[in-house]
């Protein structure tokens, strides 16, 4: 079964230096990311400018395959998916 949360959990992240996307906090956990599978950016809100999200789907070290979103206008991050 396939998890998703239309608004998002918000979660930490942490960027290494070249702002790549190394680790989340979710729950109460830090889950470590192992590889990044498909990035891609589209607008949440078709009708501004300025409503950019970026999307990551991603795996992690402890097995989790998930979908995580940037509000790059915020600058806040949310798990959107988790994949069985």
């Amino acid at each position: 079964m396939t998890y998703l949360w239309p608004l998002g959990e918000p979660v930490q992240v942490r960027l290494d230096p070249q702002g790549a996307l190394r680790a989340f906090a979710w729950r109460g956990a830090w889950h470590l990311v192992d590889a990044v599978v498909n990035r891609w950016r589209a607008h949440a809100d078709w009708w501004t400018d300025e409503a950019w999200q970026e999307y990551v789907k991603l795996t992690t070290a402890d097995g989790l395959l998930c979908v995580l979103a940037h509000d790059l206008r915020r600058d806040t991050w949310r798990l959107v998916r988790v994949y069985d």
